[in-house]
């Protein structure tokens, strides 16, 4: 018989199919967008004569009706990842939650430990040789498929024909089940929140060219996206595709060409997003559908050089353990890709592994701090303390891998929400985690992310100027003991031999209001230095500025002192500031010349050793300093 032949033979109502269904069966049910409603339907409507049926999948988008409590002695889910639609019935143990990484799930359906009796499928119409495709919904899928028992699949035209390694012949399938209807979407957020794009913008400044990205669910990972359209040459492995990725795919920003695995090709598991994502992902060369223990695997995510995972996270604690599942006791997701992703990322040859998260979260006893002392009561660790590098908040960036305890504390109170960074200091005081001396300025105003620039020196050398935060200071400490003799003397006109804590931490705390320090940082992560720092300090009337500079030895005559004397300017200027006063050594000829060039009017004085500059804003230089 041919395999048009066979298929005819094998065509069935959705209710027939659903007949093969035993009571104690464990049925598999197909994920997110890829979901069989007609089946799942035809399932429930048959669920009076199931008894002890568990039914197993990842995430569930559409019809769930088997979690209703009158099919309680039917139907039993077990969910490998919790959605809308089963949170409920989990929490209210009407439904079971089974943690694992989903890299490792399939293996569980091949050694039979979790054996699938039936697998409810969805898959596209069969091509000229008879393979289906599973279309957007590849994940688990496959491995269900491949061992059930009987295997029942909805025959979608609407399902796109998919390419990579997730095909399924006629001939595995027990039951064909033709039914046409739209395939479940996942809502696209066109314009994200001021916070969303906040950490956007912070995740988008860790991401060079060439970097493969992973993303993981929710609105941060395409406000990412959005954000990347300067970029040359982004690549894509992946767990969830989004309409993201093809919005820049087709803006040719996503090409793969600079893949170290699987070049020129967009890769990833499960699809969710639009209908325009669907037609875009048929039949479509540059996409390839994998399973889940690859896509996931953490050795074959590590083989991608400049690998970049995003994934989200409900909670973070001081000391850098990441909730990514659970609401305390309450179970809200589950572990995914997550754990996936970040340690393969943190293996990938300049690899970055981010956890994004907003500051704050609104709950119905009030708004509490997403970053907090300890995990709450029941709260489960997706991402353990070794494993979390980059923390990414709308306040900004912590990087804590190889940090100790007390430089995590302060990185993650740095980015947590002004309205709790007090507190937060006072909890890792009474956790004898940070000095007990530490002082933390009052939030006058958030971190001012508004002053941050990216820029490049005269050789072409990419550096970074932001404001000064408190955690700084371990990298001003390396800045200063770096720093010669002379370049003391030159900035502090004395001798000084030591920086000791509470020093450094005088210099790191400025309210952004009165006082303002501007740092140059080269590098990202374990590599970050800073180089320099320039600060100015008002007088009590808001009507004058003094300005100090410093650089590092070896960075000097590079353009960066003209840098960060314009940037403190224009940060002035913006507050209302017109004039600027500088002391400044005799000998100190480079920093003299930056004033003298700076386009300010200038008048010297000299009394001793030091020269007593000051300078004020013409009209005329407005444009050309603060434009």
């Amino acid at each position: 018989m041919k395999w048009q032949e066979r298929y005819a033979d094998k065509l069935a109502a959705a209710e027939a199919a659903v007949r093969k269904v035993r009571p104690g069966d464990r049925v598999f049910i197909g994920s997110a967008c890829g979901e069989p409603q007609a089946l799942v339907r035809a399932l429930c409507s048959a669920g009076a004569g199931l008894s002890d049926t568990e039914l197993i999948h990842v995430l569930t988008l559409g019809v769930a009706p088997y979690t209703d409590p009158r099919y309680a002695a039917n139907f039993r889910a077990n969910a490998f990842f919790i959605g809308n639609s089963v949170r409920d019935a989990v929490n209210d143990a009407r439904a079971d939650y089974t943690p694992l990484f989903l890299s490792q799930v399939p293996a569980l359906f091949h050694s039979r430990r979790i054996e699938i009796d039936v697998a409810l499928i969805m898959v596209s119409p069969p091509d000229e040789h008879g393979f289906c495709s599973l279309g957007v919904s590849v994940d688990i899928t496959k491995a269900a498929t491949e061992t059930a028992r009987i295997v029942a699949a909805q025959v979608n035209p609407r399902m796109p024909r998919t390419l990579g390694d997730c095909f399924v012949h006629v001939d595995q399938i027990t039951h064909l089940v033709e039914a046409d209807e739209p395939l479940l979407e996942w809502p696209v957020t066109d314009e994200p929140d001021e916070v969303t794009q906040r950490i956007a913008a912070h995740i988008a400044r860790l991401v060079p060219d060439g970097a493969t990205l992973q993303l993981g669910i929710g609105r941060i990972p395409d406000a990412v996206l959005s954000l990347l359209t300067g970029e040359n040459d982004l690549g894509i492995h992946t767990e969830m595709l989004s309409d993201g990725v093809m919005k820049l795919a087709r803006a040719g920003v996503i090409t793969g060409r600079r893949k170290s695995l699987h070049r020129g090709k967009i890769v990833a598991s499960f699809a969710a997003g639009s209908a325009a994502l669907y037609e875009f992902l048929d039949n479509n060369p540059q996409i390839e559908m994998h399973p889940s223990e690859y896509t996931n695997d953490p050795f074959v995510i590590s083989r991608h050089d400049g690998m970049v995972a995003i994934n989200a996270a409900l909670e973070i604690d001081l000391t850098g353990q990441v909730c990514a599942d659970s609401i305390g006791a309450r179970f809200f997701s589950g572990i995914g890709g997550h754990a996936d992703f970040i340690r393969g990322a943190a293996l990938a040859k300049y690899g970055k592994p981010i956890i994004a998260l907003p500051s704050i979260a609104e709950t119905p006893q009030g708004i509490r701090s997403r970053i907090t002392p300890v995990l709450q009561e029941g709260a489960g660790v997706v991402t353990t303390r070794g494993d979390c590098h980059y923390v990414v908040t709308e306040f900004g960036v912590a990087y804590l891998h190889g940090r100790n305890l007390r430089e995590r504390a302060m990185s993650l109170i740095s980015i947590a929400h002004p309205d709790f960074r007090s507190e937060l200091l006072h909890a890792a005081k009474r956790r004898r985690i940070v000095y007990a001396n530490q002082i933390l300025p009052a939030p006058m105003r958030a971190y001012p992310a508004e002053y941050e620039l990216s820029t490049t020196l005269n050789d072409g050398t990419p550096v970074f100027l932001r404001p000064i935060r408190p955690d700084d200071e371990a990298l001003i400490k390396d800045m200063f003991y770096s720093f010669s003799e002379q370049t003391i003397y030159y900035r502090f006109h004395h001798t000084v031999k030591a920086m000791p804590h509470a020093k450094l931490q005088i210099f790191c705390n400025v309210d952004y209001e009165s006082e303002m320090a501007i740092v140059a940082v080269v590098g990202e992560g374990e590599n970050e230095q800073i180089i320099a720092v320039a600060r100015f300090m008002t007088d009590p009337a808001r009507q004058s500025a003094e300005l100090a500079f410093v650089v590092r030895d070896d960075w000097q005559r590079k353009g960066l002192g003209t840098l960060l004397h314009n940037q403190l300017v224009r940060i002035a200027y913006g507050k209302g500031i017109r004039r600027y006063t500088a002391d400044v050594l005799v000998e100190n000829i480079g920093m003299l010349k930056i004033f003298h060039r700076c386009g300010l009017n200038i008048e010297t004085s000299t009394e001793g050793d030091t020269v007593h500059i000051v300078m004020t804003q013409p009209d005329s230089a407005r444009n050309a300093v603060h434009g």
